[in-house]
């Protein structure tokens, strides 16, 4: 998340939008939301959740933000917070089928080592089947990686959103990169077999076509 090196603090905004400044709040809205939005979108897979967390989120701050003192970084702040609206309108509309477990299909197929699906992952994010891929995680594997790798947080920063240990945030990415490599690697295949069958479809229509002249 940016905002931390901008020349206005935003504690200094939040408290100003607090006390009624509009164009304060105006401002940290236009600071933040974008960034709020994505991480909503990413997590809950829905546009709809998304935004109204977003809007649910500033509204929270303007009646609860006193409650942020300055200690830690103000994304951390909103990522939790965004973090915790999610999982509750997940609760609320009962959609934790991808959090209890991992796939005991992707258990029964080693990873590669020699492949990192982390590497590059805020450039590479942006194609379909990468993004399939992070939706399909448990949601646990999930926000970790998108926490870490698209949101950029560091390890400490991660926990500290999540409310757990730097070593669980280390354990749930190298389980997260695993099931990744798996679940690429089981798409890579159907997508080579699919291929190949279509091209020797391709081929028996053309070799028919010939043989009827």
């Amino acid at each position: 998340m940016r905002g931390e090196s901008d020349k206005k603090p935003d504690v200094d905004i939040l408290r100003k939008a607090i006390g009624g400044d509009t164009e304060a709040f105006a401002e940290l809205y236009d600071r933040w939301s974008g960034t709020v939005y994505r991480f909503a979108l990413r997590l809950s897979g829905e546009q709809s959740i998304a935004e109204d967390v977003t809007h649910d989120l500033f509204m929270t701050l303007l009646r609860d933000g006193h409650q942020y003192e300055g200690r830690g970084k103000f994304s951390s702040y909103l990522y939790s917070m965004a973090r915790h609206l999610v999982l509750h309108r997940l609760r609320r509309d009962r959609r934790f089928s991808q959090i209890d477990s991992d796939s005991e299909e992707l258990d029964q197929i080693p990873a590669d080592s020699t492949i990192d699906p982390l590497e590059g992952l805020a450039r590479a994010e942006s194609t379909a089947r990468v993004r399939q891929a992070i939706f399909a995680l448990p949601l646990h594997y999930r926000e970790v990686v998108l926490l870490c790798h698209l949101h950029e947080l560091s390890y400490a920063e991660a926990a500290e959103v999540i409310g757990c240990t730097i070593g669980t945030i280390c354990s749930r990415l190298s389980r997260a990169r695993d099931l990744l490599a798996q679940r690429l690697q089981i798409e890579s295949g159907y997508l080579a077999d699919h291929s190949a069958r279509r091209q020797s479809e391709h081929r028996v229509a053309v070799g028919a076509k010939w043989g009827e002249k």
